[in-house]
């Protein structure tokens, strides 16, 4: 599938277990970008009548089928959820990084449910998929959090992508937002607070070698230029 892994992270934070769920090309081409899949999931898994705070609430974070290209700015991220500030479906994109780095560590997104009995933060890579423990990072900013976990994990600045919360997402603050990459920003409708709520301080992503496959390359990098 080009410009796709055809693959969905599913975390279980009740569990602590991480997995792969295969993506078919027709929802894909249904539900376009990582909007249109996160809000498939949100409608096709969340009750409209829980409360945000609800483990049964999902937090998918997304990258589209331009993610991991030579476009500018299709490293961008979408996070779908129930959002803390007015309960309802939450739509909100950040720049940076991640979704190029999310697509060539072999995803197109991370749909996260449950809650987790201590604070962890998600770690990929090229060898696979990690929960770790993140009790160290608590009440860190989200800039010194990025700079704890490329430091523990040693990366060096561009070759890692974190986006974290801070104390007011740790607290559930209703307007709390994520960052990454040095400030860009996931911002509306608290979907801070839902991280928070699950006790999941980060997603940390390593720059590792591309495997994705586009119709034409040479095209898209005369569109890029």
């Amino acid at each position: 599938m080009y410009g796709s892994t055809g693959k969905v992270l599913r975390v279980d934070l009740n569990k602590g277990k991480v997995w792969d769920e295969a993506l078919d090309e027709a929802v894909l081409r249904k539900f376009l970008g990582g909007t249109g899949l996160g809000v498939k999931y949100l409608v096709d898994e969340v009750d409209p009548k829980l409360d945000w705070s609800n483990p049964k609430n999902i937090f998918f974070l997304g990258s589209g089928p331009l993610g991991g290209s030579r476009i500018p700015g299709s490293a961008s991220i979408t996070v779908v959820t129930k959002g803390a500030l007015t309960n309802g479906l939450t739509s909100t994109q950040a720049n940076g990084n991640f979704g190029a780095y999310l697509k060539w560590c072999g995803y197109d997104a991370i749909l996260v449910q449950g809650v987790s009995p201590s604070w962890k933060y998600l770690y990929l890579h090229e060898g696979g998929v990690e929960l770790r423990d993140a009790s160290h990072l608590v009440g860190k900013d989200t800039w010194e959090t990025e700079e704890a976990i490329k430091a523990e994990l040693g990366y060096k600045e561009r070759a890692m992508s974190v986006f974290s919360i801070g104390p007011a997402g740790e607290n559930m603050v209703k307007f709390s937002g994520i960052f990454g990459d040095r400030g860009h920003a996931a911002a509306h409708n608290g979907v801070g607070a839902v991280l928070g709520s699950k006790k999941l301080k980060a997603f940390a992503a390593a720059r590792v070698p591309s495997k994705l496959q586009f119709v034409d390359p040479e095209k898209i990098g005369e569109l890029a230029k």
